[in-house]
């Protein structure tokens, strides 16, 4: 689960006679440098959620968003970050692919070719992808029938079978965890982390 995770890494400040535990994550915004850009890692992980929160008006992935001006990252860069927290590495890994496979519909659909220019730099980037589970693996696959199509400029009906599944799976499935983690997290009803 993504939301709200706490880094095994913690500091404690107090806070109106209350311990309050920061994710080592947003520490180390205010710490010497450690050679990673957490503000660029957070603005990848709010795209990521806008994009959900975007596709959540629909049943599939489409493509027609504000890629190059809102969507601006070089998302393919971030498939695979090491030195984060395992959920955190799980959310950007699948948001990016998701964000990609978003991204070629906007080719495949015409609306738009941002991608155009980066498609080599993607496929080269799954291709260096670790593929854990067969949940990445289709997911990967949807993303690599994306990048196909969007060149053709057509799409494969297997493709609109792969992006209603990555839908179902990846942007109703972060919705629906996020409200399980409300419903069965004992730290959502005010008690402490399990490890406090």
């Amino acid at each position: 689960m993504r939301i709200c995770r706490i880094l095994v890494r913690r500091t404690e400040v107090p806070r109106s006679g209350r311990v309050v535990k920061i994710n080592q994550k947003f520490q180390a915004l205010h710490l010497p440098d450690d050679g990673r850009d957490w503000v660029l890692v957070q603005k990848v992980e709010r795209d990521i959620c806008l994009l959900y929160r975007q596709l959540a008006g629909y049943s599939y992935i489409m493509g027609d968003l504000y890629y190059g001006t809102v969507y601006e990252l070089p998302y393919w860069n971030y498939l695979d970050l090491r030195d984060v927290d395992e959920d955190d590495r799980r959310f950007l890994r699948d948001g990016c692919l998701v964000m990609i496979l978003a991204m070629a519909w906007d080719m495949v659909d015409g609306s738009g070719a941002y991608l155009a220019p980066h498609i080599a730099v993607c496929r080269s980037a799954l291709e260096a992808l670790p593929v854990e589970d067969e949940r990445t693996a289709k997911l990967v696959h949807a993303v690599r029938e994306a990048l196909e199509s969007a060149e053709a400029g057509a799409a494969s009906p297997e493709l609109d079978a792969l992006s209603s599944w990555a839908h179902e799976e990846f942007v109703k499935g972060y919705f629906r965890s996020v409200a399980q983690e409300f419903e069965t997290n004992p730290y959502y009803r005010g008690a402490p982390p399990d490890d406090a």
